[in-house]
């Protein structure tokens, strides 16, 4: 065998007995905790635990800004779990740990502590392994489920809760679909490219009318890209547009309904501006929006790409990009460019009405 795998298989056959050695202190650390110490307080909870008791339970390691927490609830009893053996082995010499942090993100939790011991670095891979198995509602065993603009470990149960939002809206009536639409011109901001979740949402209509929200829950900032974290997050409006997503998504559903005719989306990049607004609306889908988009592409148009681009660009005068609603306004100041200069027949054609 050579040397450099001889290496691996120590090292790896040190950190399995290291993993050991800290299950079996951490064991009898629990002993003497349901023996010697207030029950409501330090010992483990059977089951379901809740945010405040784990953080109540390890203030030092889990409150902000030093420590956090975010992720699902079937995930508490790992950082349970966690936060025992690190403490356990502070008991023992070990130098004590920086920050802490356990977040959800790309349907996995990762973890992040700041200590140079390998021991809890070996640790904290550790549960981001078993998390892996594990569904984040509820703690059953689960796996990485995939979606419209959602990647999570879930159980089969949670699973197929899941799946309207993969499902395809139902077609409009024969009464709506008989009727010209009326185009929405739509926008999202959202926190990255990886696993994109919806930050922001603006759609704008050729007459004029306009939504626009940006949501409360269902993202995070640090789980942004560092482009959006310059660009995207300082623009953000707030105030009443600053909205929980089951709010956002009733408002939206109203609004797009309350057009009273039927509608479709116009997008850039409907692989994220369209399914993640499919994912806000969830099941209330409303009954007169075309269930597929049309995808805005202007270099489709060799002949108009240098005027469209500028007309783009104009639209950016007064308010800059990377905000929902501008880049709406935008794209719809765009279209409207295509649409003078090209021929009826084509512009039909690529509607395809």
């Amino acid at each position: 065998m050579k040397t450099p795998e001889l290496l691996i298989r120590l090292r790896e056959r040190y950190f399995a007995f290291a993993l050991r050695v800290v299950d079996l202190i951490v064991r009898f650390k629990r002993t003497t905790e349901k023996m010697f110490l207030s029950w409501e307080k330090w010992v483990k909870p059977e089951g379901h635990i809740a945010l405040e008791k784990l953080v109540s339970r390890f203030p030092r390691y889990l409150t902000p800004p030093s420590g956090s927490v975010r992720c699902g609830p079937g995930w508490y009893p790992l950082v349970w779990d966690l936060c025992t053996a690190i403490e356990a082995m502070e008991h023992l010499a070990m130098p004590r740990i920086g920050h802490f942090k356990a977040e959800e993100r790309l349907g996995g939790l990762f973890v992040r502590i700041g200590s140079r011991s390998s021991i809890v670095q070996e640790l904290a891979k550790d549960i981001e392994h078993k998390a892996t198995a594990i569904c984040s509602e509820c703690g059953a065993p689960g796996s990485l489920q995939l979606g419209h603009g959602f990647a999570k470990t879930l159980c089969p149960a949670h699973g197929k809760k899941r799946k309207p939002q993969k499902a395809k809206p139902a077609p409009l009536s024969a009464e709506l679909a008989a009727g010209e639409p009326l185009l929405l011109f739509l926008d999202t901001e959202f926190t990255d490219f990886d696993y994109p979740q919806l930050i922001s949402i603006a759609l704008v209509s050729e007459s004029g009318e306009s939504f626009y929200a940006e949501l409360a829950n269902g993202w995070s900032p640090e789980v942004c890209s560092a482009f959006v974290t310059a660009h995207v997050l300082p623009q953000l409006t707030g105030g009443d547009f600053f909205q929980e997503r089951s709010y956002a998504r009733r408002r939206l559903a109203e609004w797009i309904t309350s057009l009273a005719v039927p509608v479709r989306v116009v997008c850039d990049a409907p692989g994220f501006d369209w399914v993640l607004m499919v994912d806000l609306l969830h099941d209330a889908f409303p009954k007169n929006l075309y269930p597929a988009p049309i995808h805005y592409y202007s270099e489709s148009f060799p002949g108009l790409f240098e005027l469209l681009q500028k007309a783009h660009a104009e639209a950016y005068d007064e308010f800059p990009p990377h905000h929902a609603l501008h880049d709406a306004e935008a794209l719809r100041e765009a279209w409207e460019v295509m649409k003078e200069h090209l021929h009826p027949a084509i512009l039909k054609q690529y509607l395809k009405l």
